[in-house]
Order: C-alpha cells, then structure tokens, then sequence
C-alpha cells in the first residue's frame, strides 16, 4: 500500500536529502533543477514567507517518488492574496519534475488527492515542464479519476543542440555564413590580442570567478538598458553558494574567454549526466565587434564533445540568438489548477491571452505576469 507524507519544516527536509538524489538518479525524469543540491540551496535563500510542502510517496517505508512543492501567498496586480502550490525552485529553475521511481501514474494520483484535502490553496501551479520528461507526459493526459481538474499550456521554447562526436562533424552544420564570421572573428582578434581560455578551477576561489560572471553579465544587459539576471543581491548570493555546491560535486562549468589576461566573455553552465546546461552567459560590450560570446560557445562546446556529452541545452527562452546554431527545440509546459478566488482566476485569464502567451515564449526565464510575494 502507497501513502503520503508531508515533509514541512526544514530538518525534516534537510533530512530528506540522504536519500533524494540515489532516488533521483534511479528517477525516469532526472536533472540538475531536481537535485537535492540544488533546491535546498534554493530553499535556504528564498524559502522565506514559504511553507514546505513536499510530498513523499512510500510503500513498506520504501521511498517511491517525491513532489518537491512549496506554498506561497502572493498579490497580483492589488486584486487580492493568491496562494499557490507550486515547486521548490520557481522561477529560478529552467525545469521542474516530479521524481518518480514506480507506480508513477498511482502516486500522482495520490498526490493529487492529498492536494485536494487542503483548503489553504486556491491555485496549483507546476511550471516549467519540460517537454518529453513522465512528469509532462502524465500531467497533460491527466487520467479522469484525479481528484483535481489540470490545465495546461506552453510557457516558452527551450532550443538545444544534439552533439556529435567529432567538433568537425558539428562545425559542418553550422550555416555557412555563421561558420566564415567565427574563423573571421576569432583571427581580428588574434591579431591584436592574446587570446584564451579558462574555467573556475583556474582561480583561487568560487567567489572571484562568479564576481566577473555577474560583471560580465550586468554589462551586456545594461548597455541594452535592462537589469540582467544578477542585479539582485539575493540572486547573487544564491549563486555563489549554489557554485561551490556544484563545483564540489563537479557538476559546474564556468568558463571564460580572456583577451590579454581579462575575461571579457563567460559562460555559467552546469554538466550533468551527459548534458551540458548552458544556464547564463555575458561579455564586455566594448568586445562584441569580435563576437566573443559565440567564440566561448564553440569552445565550449568543443569540449563537451571531447568529454562525450550528448546534449547542450540552450535553456528556456525563445531569443533568436539561440536559433543561429544548429537547435532544436522542446517545449516547457505549465500545469494549472485554480480552485478559488477571483485575483487567481483572472491571473489565470490573463496568461492564457495570445498576447501573453507570446511574451512569455519570447521571455523565458522570468516569464510575466508574475505574482508579487507576500511577507
């Protein structure tokens, strides 16, 4: 027999993590957003005016599968409270699964009906699904039985490059014109520049690599008169503690390319299993005549090749930079129940217009429409 548990205070969860990721490796829908790293530093620096709601699936004290959920209030556009369900990790996670080991179909069934005897939700939002994984497969062909009525519909696309395995083999499917600017770039800046490469394992701590990520970052965003993904201090700091976490496990991949000894181009990205996660990237302005973001790219990805991996994931986010290289392209998916309330059902209203619908797919991370948390 299968019950439910609530796992809802934080030794609890931290307890939790001895076994989270042996199951998640073993899990049909593993990545770097669903491990225990990653969402309980995410916890410890965003969990604030949150409640834990992990559900835990066990049979004979076996644990079976895992809903990594959380409880927020927010307020959407001064209409009133909204207080959603949703994952451990929104929005900074690109995607979000639930982890599953058997009878997934049965514990989703379970979990949805332990949901559905709570009264302190009156919206059930699992964002960020990527296309592909059991998780999307089973909440978009919700069975009739389930205790709650889903909805869903695509937030944003997320490109990605299949890997070969020769760097020539990939080259020859880049488009003519892209592959002949790269050789031209790269030679412009060799000739007035010394020009390298380098990772994190190069400096004396995570902290000074992450510093000139953000740098880097905040200048190419500011110079088009946006904030960038690291303007907050919170981020920031989440960041750099989540950096040293993967670094130990050796899942980082922070890389840059230097002219003359200055990084002037950085990519922070996470290998895990046999994929390449390219999460975020920068470079000086004062160097985007010589198009250094795509020379550490196709660094990058030369090295992924050499170490096998299969995959190089864009991310989510439409932008048309990213369809310049040889990608193609999943979904992310958002599931949604609203049960109640008249700022949640208006939201919800809201995001489902055309026009909302192709901000977001053009947005990616961040999205739109975004509740505002309470305290």
């Amino acid at each position: 027999m299968t019950k439910i548990r609530q796992v809802d205070n934080s030794d609890e969860f931290k307890h939790l993590g001895t076994i989270w990721n042996g199951l998640l490796q073993k899990s049909k829908d593993n990545d770097i957003f669903s491990t225990w790293e990653w969402l309980s530093c995410w916890w410890k620096h965003f969990g604030k005016h949150r409640e834990l709601r992990v559900l835990v699936a066990e049979e004979e004290g076996k644990t079976v599968a895992i809903a990594p959920l959380m409880l927020s209030k927010y307020s959407f556009m001064n209409l009133g409270k909204v207080l959603k369900t949703e994952f451990i990790g929104s929005t900074q996670s690109d995607y979000n699964n639930l982890i599953w080991l058997e009878n997934e179909q049965h514990c989703l069934k379970l979990f949805l009906e332990y949901l559905a005897q709570k009264t302190d939700w009156n919206v059930l939002e699992l964002s960020s699904i990527r296309e592909g994984t059991l998780s999307e497969k089973l909440l978009r062909k919700p069975s009739a039985d389930y205790a709650l009525t889903l909805e869903d519909g695509i937030m944003t696309a997320c490109p990605f490059i299949e890997l070969p395995s020769t760097m020539e083999e990939f080259m020859a499917k880049l488009k003519r014109n892209m592959r002949h600017q790269a050789h031209r770039e790269l030679r412009r800046l060799t000739e007035k520049y010394k020009v390298g490469f380098k990772t994190h394992l190069e400096f004396d701590s995570i902290q000074e690599p992450m510093d000139r990520l953000f740098e880097l970052h905040q200048k190419r965003w500011e110079s088009k008169g946006r904030s960038g993904g690291f303007s907050s201090d919170s981020v920031r700091q989440f960041h750099i503690d989540l950096a040293q976490r993967l670094a130990e496990r050796g899942w980082l991949a922070l890389s840059f390319l230097t002219v003359d000894g200055r990084e002037v181009a950085a990519e922070y990205s996470f290998d895990y299993g046999q994929k390449r996660y390219g999460y975020q990237s920068g470079f000086d302005p004062a160097f985007s005549v010589y198009g250094v973001g795509t020379l550490l790219r196709l660094r990058n990805i030369e090295s992924c090749i050499a170490k096998g991996l299969k995959e190089y994931d864009l991310m989510r986010g439409g932008e048309p930079h990213k369809f310049s290289w040889p990608t193609q392209v999943r979904e992310n998916y958002q599931i949604q129940c609203v049960r109640k309330g008249l700022s949640a059902k208006l939201r919800r209203r809201v995001v489902k217009s055309k026009t909302a619908l192709r901000l977001v797919r053009k947005l990616g991370r961040g999205g739109l429409f975004q509740f505002v948390l309470e305290p």
